[in-house]
């Protein structure tokens, strides 16, 4: 697995609303928005596997 090194940005609101739920879980909003990201990466990924027919 290899890791990459982005940059996310964000509206004010959406920062905002980021931060509120980095404080009820007790993490960073690093964190959170990495986890996000990584979360919808994987989602993709699924899809992209599930839509891929193999030949007859």
């Amino acid at each position: 697995m290899r890791k990459l090194r982005i940059t996310v940005q964000l509206s004010d609101a959406f920062y905002h609303q980021y931060e509120e739920e980095a404080r009820r879980e007790s993490v960073d909003v690093e964190s959170l928005v990495e986890q996000t990201a990584n979360t919808l990466l994987r989602e993709l990924e699924k899809e992209e596997e599930d839509s891929f027919v193999s030949p007859s």
